[in-house]
């Protein structure tokens, strides 16, 4: 048994050690010392649980439960554990991007059962770091395997793993896999295969992660057994969570394009099996299913975002993620940011004389045009004065307009948090585009008659818009005009451009009963002109669609721009963003 005072002992111990523990893998490391937690409670507080130790790349951290080390009996090992945990930090995963980038990879190798990506990724990246001290560092990992291998602890994962040791380290069979009743000829296969996938992608470990869980598939596809299997197994998971409450990590909308062909089942290699005509994985996925949204259908869907990021941070917020999705997407098409431009000084250039008066300010008689002009100096009659002018034609100041955008969100339209929505990003474009400038922006969802949503007036947050223009309704048939009446029922103090986006539809909702005296085609013309004369639809539309209706908003004064196919919104919003705020 133990006690409180063993643990305190233990403390004093792996403090004194923490230097060494650096020393295995660069003299020059600057890691803040671990969190000592010397009890389940307090390691439980710090979001332990399952293991002994664990790291936390949101602040660069380690914590140690000193009270599950000295019950499990590894306290002696204190260079090894802590050593183990420093190299998740310098080595693998090492960083939040490359910790999703390799959670992103081992997800296309995991069909169907891609919430098990993170713990093959923390296995995955635990073979990588334990090679490396057991072999080049010369510690004793293989005996801390030894001290928590029990009997209750194997199942055939396990039993793989530490057969994949033992091949890594040439042990003898049954040194770490000391449970005879899983032993296979399929283990000791995968267990080979696995030990020179490890060795193989020990500098380049990302191109690894696919392979790696490709091995490991059929023993986690069964859900009763993968459960029990990770029960046994989580004593070990000290990076499963090593992203929690992590922000946004850019970069991880686009398609992994080469994290998918690294899918590859080391089996059918081994024995030289090829993929049918290049189309298939070695899991038999088609690449047409990986699954393009977007721009060049070069990004993942949003739902996959999501889930993906909610691996790497399982407090993620939904909203926030989806926001950071559509930003980083519409990036690349906004104006660029205004750069401060700086005009020559203006210079005043003398061009005449007038007489100066008695009237006129003294600094401006000009004495010596005066006595040439007469030696008598009588004002109003002989003073003179010099007259000025700029050698600048014009200063000119121009002011970006705000922007109001209305989004058809009726039941016709894609929910943007599980498809991919085409007006989602042009309005993210379009918005962002105009705060970049300067400007103002309102932004409103309608599905009518039903709901809307809508900003609170024009506004410069950004965080706000994007949570607007991203959420979703899903109710009525179209973008209600009655939508206007709030912003441009009277003329706003700054003139703004209105652009909805919407289909057919709209002209329906035009001709509806408003039960009011004003018509919508009455609101539509009103609100075009309170807003300074800058309106655009842009429909989902053939051209040729209900001409007249179309010739009627044209001589309200308003601009058409019709849309084929959703993919074209994408031009018409690059298109008005350059051309109304880049100038700015």
């Amino acid at each position: 048994m133990y006690n409180q005072s063993e643990i305190e002992k233990t403390a004093a111990v792996w403090k004194s050690h923490w230097q060494q523990a650096k020393l295995e893998w660069n003299p020059l490391l600057r890691l803040q010392e671990p969190i000592w937690c010397l009890s389940n409670q307090e390691a439980q507080k710090e979001g332990l649980t399952g293991s002994f130790a664990m790291i936390r790349l949101t602040d660069h951290r380690i914590v140690i439960n000193l009270e599950e080390i000295v019950a499990l009996g590894i306290s002696t090992y204190f260079i090894e554990v802590l050593a183990h945990e420093i190299g998740h930090h310098i080595l693998a995963p090492a960083n939040l991007y490359d910790n999703a980038i390799l959670l992103n990879r081992i997800r296309y190798a995991l069909p169907g059962i891609e919430d098990r990506a993170p713990m093959v990724s923390n296995l995955y990246t635990d073979f990588l770091i334990n090679d490396k001290l057991q072999r080049i560092n010369k510690l004793r990992i293989s005996e801390v395997y030894k001290a928590i291998n029990s009997e209750d602890n194997f199942s055939e994962l396990w039993t793989l793993m530490m057969r994949t040791y033992e091949y890594l380290w040439r042990l003898n069979r049954g040194e770490l896999a000391v449970n005879w009743s899983f032993h296979s000829k399929k283990i000791d296969a995968d267990a080979s295969l696995l030990a020179s996938l490890i060795r193989s992608y020990s500098k380049n470990w990302i191109q690894g992660g696919g392979r790696f869980a490709v091995l490991l598939y059929p023993y986690l596809m069964d859900d009763k057994t993968f459960n029990d299997a990770r029960k046994k197994i989580l004593i070990l998971l000290d990076a499963e969570d090593a992203g929690s409450g992590a922000i946004e990590i850019s970069g991880m909308t686009k398609l992994d394009l080469e994290g998918y062909d690294g899918v590859i089942d080391m089996r059918k290699e081994a024995i030289g099996l090829k993929n049918d005509k290049g189309n298939k994985d070695n899991l038999g996925i088609e690449k047409s299913k990986v699954g393009g949204s977007g721009p060049r259908n070069s990004y993942m869907g949003p739902g996959n975002y999501i889930d993906l990021m909610k691996q790497v941070n399982p407090n993620a917020d939904e909203q926030r993620l989806i926001n950071a999705y559509y930003k980083e997407i519409a990036l690349s098409h906004l104006i660029d940011f205004p750069v401060e431009i700086s005009e020559n000084v203006s210079l005043d250039l003398p061009e005449g004389l007038e007489t100066w008066d008695i009237g006129d300010p003294i600094e401006e008689l000009d004495w010596l045009q005066s006595s040439i002009a007469s030696p008598v100096f009588l004002p109003g009659i002989t003073t003179q004065k010099r007259t000025y002018g700029s050698d600048s034609d014009h200063n000119i100041s121009e002011h970006p307009l705000n922007v109001y955008i209305g989004i058809d969100c009726s039941g016709s339209m894609m929910n943007p948090k599980l498809n991919f929505s085409w007006p989602v990003l042009a309005a993210t474009i379009i918005g962002l585009s105009a705060l970049r400038a300067g400007a103002s922006v309102m932004g409103c969802l309608s599905g009518e008659p039903g709901t809307y949503l809508e900003t609170e007036g024009f506004i410069t947050d950004e965080t706000d818009l994007l949570t607007t223009i991203t959420s979703y309704l899903g109710t009525g048939y179209a973008y209600g005009m009655e939508r206007l009446r709030k912003p441009f029922e009277t003329e706003p103090n700054k003139k703004s451009h209105i652009v909805i986006v919407t289909d057919n539809d709209i002209f329906s909702m035009l001709d509806s009963d408003t039960e009011t005296n004003q018509t919508h085609w009455e609101l539509a013309e009103i609100a075009l002109k309170n807003a300074g004369g800058h309106g655009t639809m842009v429909l989902h539309s053939q051209p040729d669609y209900q001409k007249d209706m179309v010739i009627r908003l044209k001589k309200m004064g308003w601009n058409v721009y019709y849309v084929t196919n959703e993919t074209e919104l994408l031009k018409f919003a690059s298109d008005f963003s350059q051309q109304n705020y880049a100038y700015a």
